[in-house]
């Protein structure tokens, strides 16, 4: 395995906890969207107008909701213990700096602007820096 192999490993690693996070903040948002579909129905079950044709149940709705919210909350726990095992592994580097850059990047989603400025570093220090923490990481 060359040097790449190992650091692009390295940034997969780390790197699924965003896929992750962003999974979990999709079905939130497609809860969100059931939710309303279930209250735009709601209401005009109860209004005077006429029905259509293709007439959907509430039931139909609180199932899919119900369903909805155990995978979220499965998907929470899967995206708190990546959370937690990422962050575990970056409290055992000994640099602080070269911590903190990898917590900044991978857990907080951070870009390389947003960091440097927060750790007083230039662009390319940061990147200097970063790529030592990930020749650092231990997975």
């Amino acid at each position: 395995m060359t040097e790449k192999d190992r650091i692009d490993g390295k940034k997969e690693y780390l790197n699924a906890y965003k896929g992750i996070h962003k999974k979990l903040i999709s079905l939130e948002e497609q809860l969100e969207s059931l939710r309303i579909t279930k209250e735009s129905a709601r209401t005009q079950i109860l209004s005077d107008m006429p029905k259509s044709k293709t007439h959907t149940d509430l039931s139909d709705y609180i199932v899919k909701i119900d369903d909805m919210i155990s995978r979220i909350d499965k998907l929470k726990k899967e995206c708190m213990d990546k959370k937690l095992d990422i962050e575990t592994h970056i409290f055992e580097m000994p640099d602080g700096v070269e911590a903190e850059i990898i917590y900044k990047r991978y857990l907080e989603f951070k870009t390389w602007e947003q960091i440097c400025t927060e750790i007083g570093y230039s662009w390319r220090q940061t990147h200097r820096l970063h790529n030592k923490a990930l020749n650092n990481f231990q997975i």
